[in-house]
């Protein structure tokens, strides 16, 4: 029986699609920064260590970065993927179903 109530429609449209979207988008933009890194041999460039990323942000108010920081959040990228990508690309497919504009960033 199809769903009418007003409320659940609201939720899918107002809360729901657009949630969507931006799940589609983080995996989008994590998919292509995957493929950077993996080119671009990022890991190499960020140890596992405790060395502080000198951009200027202990001057300027921004956290300070170690190394460590940058590799565990290459790795939670790459955890978010295999999320994504299991059973055949269930939740990534599940999202994109729902999305209306994953594409857009």
């Amino acid at each position: 029986m199809p769903n009418t109530n007003p409320q659940a429609i609201k939720i899918s449209n107002e809360k729901m699609r657009p949630l969507a979207d931006r799940f589609g988008q983080l995996y989008n933009l994590c998919k292509a920064l995957q493929a950077d890194a993996q080119a671009n041999g990022w890991t190499a460039l960020f140890p596992n260590d405790a060395n502080v990323i000198v951009d200027g942000s202990e001057v300027d108010g921004r956290n300070v970065l170690l190394n460590s920081d940058i590799n565990a959040f290459i790795s939670m990228v790459s955890t978010f993927l295999t999320y994504m990508e299991q059973a055949s690309n269930a939740n990534r497919n599940m999202t994109l179903k729902i999305a209306v504009n994953p594409e857009r960033i």
